[in-house]
């Protein structure tokens, strides 16, 4: 097989675990209510938190990563989060545990930036919706299983063994990642260090317009994201008076179901469409963002657990539309060198406005409602539709010009 395509295999079994270390805590919020006494504000920040923490160091991260071999950043990061995890598990009080959550957040903002320089740099802008399409399904697996194994772990043995588990194992897979990443083609790092990165070329690419219109995208698929990824377990728990094992099942794997088709069509869609026109990834968002926003509704509104579902699977399809394309569309719009600063703006915005997403809706489960709150998430879903179609007529092909034309200067 192409090393470019092994290198897919090798971070998407990092990346699967990064977001079952970090999803693992959602489906644990009624154990932790009993083990610590957390109210539903503070399970609320436990998920803020992490995603604060996240965002505020994804500029130094992006910056890092157009700098230092990605291949050490990638593997440090693994080692790291994973240390955190299984830290986790050993908790003495709820103070502990939310020190555990910020301290995950630092080391796998560093992940993202570098791994996405190395799939950039692998795949040429023919393969690369796809590439990342399928980096992206290793997300999907592990919100299923850190959602879904956490939930019967925690009933069957202890919720401390899940984070025990799932930090040894990527404590274990540093080794073999380390390895390959050894051994790749040179052209799959890059030259980091040639590349003048610095804190004011990071703050420069908010300058560019059609940048800025995919953080704002990005930061609201993100909170739609999340909001349903930390709150649909309790959701479903709550409204339904299912067990966690079920709700936590029922919360991570369906969604997942439609993501995983979304990937696949809006991943090979842009591919396809990006030989006719150069926006093709925007209009497969803007799509995303018209149809994701009544089904986030129906998610609130379901009236059973049947419907509830459908509407689940239908918002996920929807979010891997967007989850395929968001940073291939940003690398449409800025230079070659500086794909890891673009990715740590992504992460930072997003991070930043999404970790709003599990504290609101804290507040919300014992006044409005989550289910209100989903609604009014989809109302600005559609507002964000309408601000990816006025980047496309306005911005997208002036930014995109400028973008190639310092990749020819750059070399």
């Amino acid at each position: 097989m192409k090393p470019e395509w092994v290198l897919i295999g090798f971070l998407w079994i990092s990346y699967a675990l990064n977001h079952a270390d970090r999803q693992v805590v959602y489906t644990l919020f009624p154990a932790l209510q009993k083990e610590f006494g957390f109210s539903d504000v503070v399970l609320g920040l436990t998920g803020a938190l992490f995603l604060w923490v996240y965002g505020a160091f994804s500029p130094i991260a992006g910056i890092i990563g157009d700098r230092w071999s990605r291949p050490k950043i990638v593997v440090g990061s693994l080692a790291l989060w994973s240390t955190f995890t299984i830290l986790s598990g050993f908790s003495p009080n709820g103070t502990f545990l939310l020190v555990c959550r910020a301290l995950l957040g630092i080391s796998e903002s560093f992940f993202m930036p570098a791994a996405f320089v190395l799939i950039a740099n692998a795949h040429g802008p023919e393969t690369r919706s796809r590439a990342v399409a399928l980096f992206a399904t290793s997300q999907l697996v592990g919100v299923a299983v850190g959602g879904s194994l956490s939930g019967y772990i925690a009933e069957l043995l202890h919720w401390r063994v899940s984070f025990w588990l799932l930090g040894g194992c990527g404590l274990l897979f540093a080794i073999p990642l380390w390895r390959f990443l050894a051994s790749v083609p040179p052209h799959f790092n890059g030259s980091p260090t040639a590349v003048p990165a610095t804190f004011k070329s990071f703050t420069a690419l908010f300058r560019i317009p059609s940048l800025r219109i995919v953080t704002a995208y990005v930061s609201v698929a993100t909170f739609g994201l999340y909001l349903v990824y930390t709150w649909l377990p309790t959701f479903l728990f709550d409204k339904f008076s299912i067990g966690v094992a079920r709700a936590g099942f029922e919360a991570s794997v369906y969604p997942q179901i439609g993501t995983a088709a979304g990937l696949f069509i809006g991943g090979m869609a842009a591919d396809k469409m990006y030989k006719r026109t150069r926006s093709a990834r925007f209009w497969i968002i803007l799509v995303a963002f018209l149809c994701g926003g009544p089904c986030i509704y129906l998610i609130g509104a379901g009236i059973t657990l049947e419907a509830t579902r459908i509407a689940a699977i239908a918002f996920g399809c929807f979010a891997g539309f967007i989850t395929a394309n968001q940073a291939p569309s940003a690398f449409d719009v800025v230079p070659a060198s500086q794909r890891a600063s673009t990715v740590g703006a992504l992460n930072f915005v997003g991070a930043a406005i999404s970790g709003f997403a599990p504290f609101l809706g804290g507040m919300a489960r014992n006044t409005i409602g989550v289910g209100q709150l989903m609604a009014y998430t989809s109302a600005i879903y559609m507002v964000t539709g309408g601000l990816v179609l006025y980047a496309i007529g306005r911005h997208f092909q002036k930014d995109h010009r400028a973008a190639e034309a310092a990749n020819v200067r750059e070399g």
